[in-house]
């Protein structure tokens, strides 16, 4: 059996669907779009400063030090707790917190939305097949490993050896065997992580000149 191991990210918090509509809700009244503190938009929002704190009113990365997040915790260090309708709750607030600690951004970058790893060793294929005179070969990979690909002759010899770095995910590796003859060709693809070897597939394709 091949070993695997699943490992997830999570998604960083989208301020249109989960931050905004706590402001729509419970702030719009008294801090929408006529001037000073707006809560309307995220770049009202990021533009706003909060006068008593002689900055702005989000800090990106440090909700400790953003005026927003004093506002509408217990006992804030000026005036009274936000919004005056009633607190926010816990989750509201704790969601808001984490959104400033992950940036403040508008929307999640790229290494912050949600993926799974693979989880286990596995070939898929190579495409195009059959191919003149470069296919990409596909295979994926539970975490970081050392790939060697064997490529052979319908003969069984040994005639092309890629070797290289895969990281979490779908590898792909470019093949050319412009120099070799119209045929049929093997290939085996073997991992190697933490001093293990893992047999990710074999394959056959057909190089037509």
């Amino acid at each position: 059996l091949i070993a695997g191991i699943s490992t997830s990210t999570t998604a960083q918090i989208d301020y249109e669907s989960e931050i905004q509509p706590i402001f729509n809700s419970n702030c719009g009244s008294c801090h929408g779009s006529n001037g000073g503190v707006n809560l309307s938009s995220y770049s009202a929002l990021l533009s706003s400063v909060g006068n008593n704190y002689g900055a702005d009113l989000i800090v990106a990365g440090a909700p400790d030090a953003s005026g927003l997040v004093d506002k509408i915790e217990a006992s804030p260090q000026f005036g009274n707790r936000m919004p005056t309708t009633g607190p926010l709750s816990d989750s509201e607030i704790a969601l808001i917190r984490t959104w400033i600690s992950e940036g403040a951004n508008q929307v999640p970058t790229n290494n912050e939305i949600d993926a799974e790893a693979p989880k286990e060793f596995q070939l898929l294929g190579n495409y195009p097949n059959p191919f003149n005179p470069s296919t990409e070969l596909r295979f994926e990979v539970p975490r970081t490993s050392q790939y060697t690909i064997s490529v052979y002759s319908v003969h069984g010899s040994l005639i092309k050896e890629l070797v290289g770095t895969a990281q979490v995910g779908e590898a792909r590796v470019t093949l050319n065997l412009g120099a070799n003859p119209t045929g049929v060709y093997f290939y085996q693809v073997i991992a190697t992580s933490n001093g293990a070897q893992y047999l990710v597939g074999t394959g056959q394709m057909t190089l037509i000149k």
